[in-house]
């Protein structure tokens, strides 16, 4: 806590930190990150932190496990996007410089992590689905992350080709640019005030 005996203006808040904040809390409602699509249709695998949908041969699957999980991870991102929010508006009070800080370092930072984690889960799973269809007798050798091809499978001396599709949705870029705006706002937070940094500086005496 500091006490300055003088009041910052809205200047002095977070704006980026604001921005960002507002995002993260809309970011789990985006959509779909990356699709993998088998056939004309015949088979989806769409998938984000924050949800898992599987279309085939016009069913639906789900798994009360990955939707807990994904349920969770809502939850934390709109905690964190919360937490950016606060922070950045109590970054306006002297009174409040020190928890302004906290809560904008503790959340400034997750969603670069969260893309992180997602690409290299995506990067990990296309080997997960090489490895299966090749086990099940379709020969493909899928692109990294983004990209078409051609799998192959040979039973009594026919040849079926199955094209598959892989690519990053609209909603994960969002994703990027929000990450980078997050990870700004924490940058901006420790910029000077437009109070005195000196007198921002001094802790109220006991």
């Amino acid at each position: 806590m500091t006490g300055t005996g003088k009041e910052w203006t809205v200047a002095d808040c977070n704006i980026p930190g604001l921005v960002a904040g507002i995002c993260l809390i809309a970011l789990p409602f985006l959509g779909y990150w990356w699709s993998v699509r088998f056939g004309d249709g015949a088979f989806a695998l769409e998938v984000s932190p924050f949800m898992l949908g599987m279309h085939g041969f016009g069913k639906e699957f789900f798994s009360p496990l990955i939707a807990a999980v994904n349920t969770a991870i809502i939850i934390s991102i709109v905690f964190f996007g919360a937490l950016l929010l606060v922070g950045s508006m109590l970054r306006c009070s002297p009174r409040y410089r020190q928890q302004s800080d906290r809560l904008v370092g503790m959340a400034a930072n997750k969603p670069f992590w969260l893309v992180v984690l997602f690409v290299v889960s995506i990067v990990i799973s296309g080997f997960g689905i090489e490895y299966s269809l090749r086990e099940t007798g379709i020969a493909v050798s899928l692109p990294v992350v983004v990209g078409d091809a051609v799998g192959t499978i040979t039973a009594s001396g026919f040849t079926v080709q199955i094209p598959v599709s892989m690519s990053l949705n609209t909603a994960f870029w969002y994703a990027v640019v929000f990450a980078i705006i997050a990870v700004y706002a924490g940058i901006y937070q420790k910029r000077r005030y437009y109070g005195s940094p000196e007198e921002a500086a001094v802790p109220e005496a006991a």
